[in-house]
């Protein structure tokens, strides 16, 4: 009886380990790695001037931002995510920018979440904080 017993418990843990590796390996599909980094709860509002050209450091895009105390860089994402955006922000040009301060590889960076500038707006991640490819909106003036 014993015997059946742990043959039974053997056979549903085989059973069972399969489908929870199929599981874990379809929710790890579905999640935006970079999501971790990025807690909106976090969120700030950083104004400023851009204090020069996006640049690439370590395969990501950066805009150095002049605020009223220092300069920051803000984070947009890998350069081909963003490439085509970056030039609607121009050196010299009032900024607005939401989102995260974290420090990476020993820097102060900020993860951008929204750009937002004369020309419209730049939206690089959703309300919860995961990343998708930006589009730009016009901006209403009021």
């Amino acid at each position: 009886m014993r015997k059946k017993l742990v043959f039974c418990i053997f056979i549903g843990v085989l059973a069972t380990l399969p489908a929870a590796i199929v599981v874990d390996a379809g929710d790890r599909r579905g999640r935006n790695r970079d999501v971790g980094n990025y807690d909106v709860k976090a969120e700030r509002l950083f104004e400023g001037i851009v204090a020069g050209k996006g640049h690439i450091m370590d395969g990501l895009m950066y805009l150095p931002l002049q605020t009223s105390d220092t300069v920051v860089q803000v984070q947009l994402g890998p350069k081909e995510f963003v490439e085509h955006s970056t030039s609607m922000f121009k050196p010299g040009e009032m900024v607005v920018v939401i989102g995260v301060p974290v420090v990476l590889n020993k820097r102060g960076v900020v993860l951008a979440r929204e750009i937002s500038g004369m020309k419209g707006t730049l939206v690089i991640r959703d309300d919860r904080g995961v990343r998708y490819q930006p589009a730009i909106r016009s901006q209403t003036i009021r």
